[in-house]
């Protein structure tokens, strides 16, 4: 073992050590309000009198921490803002601070990244980012961290939302404007390779106003990015797609513009309308776009190769707008209705011998949501209700050769009641009932197969159920736990591409209903706090790959463990981390024996995280964190099932009040490990098999006028 490894394991057990030495688990204390799990529970003190508590919005309507009966994590403003400094793709926040979600691939796709071991469902605001007819795994990629007030993690299916959140829902949210007349955000950074200075810098500037005139209140955010070549520890260039063709980093241009503008009006401000607008766009020009060859057999990384055969330049480009208005008494009910337009475009590098492809998916929808207060047999209850539809037109395109995927229309609608029942003052109960009806129109096409597919209409109805209750057992103890459903589609434009079958009909059964069961303690105290959950999931259609990238549809087993804890050790230290680990299983032949490991692009290895956070000086902030990745082999013949080895990775952020501003300095790979991301390691593809970037080193100055 060299160096580098012992002073990387010595580091980590340093902060996992700092973090089970205080009891258990660390919570933030009001001020910080870090963690949905992480509520302080003083209710007497007099923050928790003058602060409001926090809420989440993720179950359809904002609902006090203290009363979630599921694992929900939040990553509130502060820590997208700390993480954006070390790194700004959202998959690696939230690898990086949500236990069950599985480590980051290090380039654009979140390929590969999974919630509990499924697909997740991503929203902005609302607006659904996952393309279930034609699956471009880049729902994390589709708006900068600037554009991004907090995000919600729901960790199990949710029927929540629908649609698609069989793993769970990533719920991002937007910045709203501040409670001043006028205010503005300046900023400016660089971001440096440490083993390869020249030709990889990155750099960045930001802009938002925002303010309130009388009942108007508005905001404008923007932020535009230029990267350059990215480098591994070595110093060597990283190729422009780091996994095949699914999409990369290297060689960039990105910005967002984020709109928003909101009128509160009524006797007692009970009414909102609230219209908001944001634009994402990254694309890639690289010298470097050509795909080489390294030995993934050998654990020899794939080369940087010069060369662009691209015919349009790959990229992302997503357009969402959303009308929302709200009414806090409408005979006696909240009302929450929302109606929403998406344009999301991901356009794929060529491959060698095949067409260049984007997907281009298009969605117009609504969501009603009623919050009634009932009472039944002297007992109040809280009633929520509602309805959804969506509509999504998706079709991939091959802009230097033929359209091998057809174009498909997806009429999809929802209605749901959920019930909310405080039992007695310590057990709360939520049950409720989803039922999804879903069309979709297949067009005919002539597939890469040669094969001519007829198009037809294939419908889907499924009823979802759940039900979950937590029971605060002492003042320091809660138990939690529950049973809930998720619905998706299976990727039919992939399946149709590959399909020997003639007709779109033979498609009708590709869809899949998951079980989630969870079990869970949350341990509080005033200053520290600690959740452990148990969970296991269950479908009879799960999605995995064969060698061939073909879509197999199998009954699959999940379960696995997850923990977080939060401590204040001190007046001004704080530490903390998370651990996730999972195991997945899955039946080949349909006889009832699951004999075969998920492979590890569902089913990531053990993950640990650890973080210490000091503040010598009210002008001085600074955090050290790791991440530990475990070693994992599968028993499968799936594609993915590559052996990966395990790493450790730290981060630095260093905060300086300077002047009438903030200077930050983040630096990410801190002991410049060498190593290959997860994804990478499990595809063991010759020509995919790359190292994940070196030690970098950034600077931010931003202030507010």
């Amino acid at each position: 073992m060299g160096n580098g490894s012992i002073r990387s394991i010595a580091m980590m057990a340093a902060l996992a050590g700092m973090t089970v030495t205080s009891p258990l688990q660390a919570q933030q204390n009001e001020e910080d309000n870090k963690n949905v799990e992480n509520e302080t529970r003083t209710e007497d003190s007099e923050a928790a009198e003058t602060l409001p508590p926090v809420v989440i919005s993720a179950t359809r309507r904002e609902t006090p921490v203290s009363e979630l009966t599921r694992s929900v994590t939040l990553v509130d403003e502060e820590d997208v803002n700390q993480q954006k400094r070390i790194d700004r793709s959202l998959g690696e926040i939230l690898s990086k601070t949500v236990p069950g979600f599985s480590q980051s691939t290090e380039a654009l796709t979140d390929f590969g990244q999974t919630l509990r071991g499924r697909t997740f469902l991503t929203l902005i605001d609302g607006i659904p980012q996952t393309t279930p007819l034609r699956d471009g795994r880049r729902s994390l990629n589709s708006i900068d961290p600037d554009a991004i007030e907090r995000v919600e993690v729901v960790r199990g299916g949710t029927a929540a939302y629908g649609f698609g959140a069989t793993g769970g829902l990533v719920n991002v949210i937007t910045k709203r404007p501040g409670e001043g007349e006028f205010e503005a955000l300046s900023e400016a950074g660089a971001k440096l390779s440490a083993t390869h200075p020249e030709d990889s810098l990155e750099w960045h500037i930001g802009q938002q106003f925002s303010g309130r005139e009388g009942d108007v209140d508005y905001l404008l955010n923007g932020t535009f990015v230029q990267r350059n070549g990215r480098f591994d520890a070595s110093g060597d260039r990283i190729p422009a797609d780091p996994f095949g063709v699914q999409g990369g980093l290297s060689d960039t241009d990105e910005f967002n513009v984020l709109g928003k503008v909101g009128y509160t009006f009524g006797n007692d401000n009970e009414r909102r309308l609230e219209l908001t607008a944001n634009h994402f766009n990254i694309f890639q020009d690289s010298e470097f776009a050509g795909l080489g060859n390294g030995d993934a057999s050998e654990r020899i990384e794939t080369p940087a190769v010069r060369g662009n055969i691209n015919a349009r330049d790959p990229g992302t480009r997503n357009t969402t707008v959303n009308l929302e208005y709200r009414d806090d008494d409408v005979y006696g009910s909240g009302l929450d209705a929302q109606v929403y337009y998406g344009d999301l475009l991901t356009r794929f590098s060529k491959f060698p011998g095949f067409e260049q492809v984007e997907i281009i998916s298009e969605k117009i929808g609504s969501r009603l949501t009623i919050d009634t207060p009932v009472s039944v047999m002297s007992q109040d209850l809280d009633l929520i209700w509602g309805v959804d539809y969506l509509h999504d037109t998706t079709e991939q395109i091959g802009i230097d050769g033929p359209t091998t995927t057809p174009r498909m229309d997806q009429h999809a609608f929802a209605g749901f009641a959920q019930v909310e029942a405080p039992v007695t003052e310590r057990i709360l109960i939520r049950a409720g009932v989803r039922h999804e009806y879903i069309r979709v129109d297949i067009d005919d096409v002539l597939n890469r197969q040669g094969v001519f597919v007829q198009g037809d209409t294939l419908h889907f109805n499924e009823t979802l159920f759940n039900a979950s209750a937590n029971v605060t057992v002492t003042d320091y103890l809660d138990i939690y736990g529950g049973f809930s459903q998720g619905f998706s589609l299976a990727d039919i434009g992939r399946a149709i591409a590959d399909t020997t079958q003639n007709n779109a009909a033979a498609l009708q059964s590709e869809a899949q209903t998951v079980d989630n069961f969870e079990l869970g303690l949350r341990l509080f105290g005033d200053a520290w706090d600690t959740t452990i959950t148990g969970f296991y999931s269950r479908s009879d259609n799960g999605t995995t790959f064969d060698q061939n990238l073909v879509i197999a549809k199998q009954a699959e087993r999940i379960w696995g463990v997850e923990a977080s804890a939060n401590a204040d050790v001190a007046e001004r230290l704080s530490v903390g981390g998370t651990f996730t680990w999972m195991a997945g299983k899955v039946d080949l032949d349909e006889d009832g024996d699951f004999e075969e490991d998920l492979d590890s692009t569902r089913i990531p290895p053990v993950k640990i995280t650890a973080f210490a956070e000091y503040s010598p000086f009210d002008w001085w902030r600074a955090r050290l964190q790791g991440l530990y990745s475990g070693n994992r082999a599968p028993d499968s013949t799936q594609f993915g099932n590559g052996p990966v080895r395990d790493y450790i990775v730290f981060d630095l952020y260093s905060a300086f009040d300077v002047g009438p501003g903030e200077l930050v300095f983040g630096v990410e790979n801190l002991l410049n490990s060498e190593y290959f991301p997860v994804l990478n390691q499990a595809g063991a593809l010759d020509f995919a098999f790359s190292r994940a970037p070196g030690m970098t080193v950034s600077a931010t100055y931003s202030v507010k006028w």
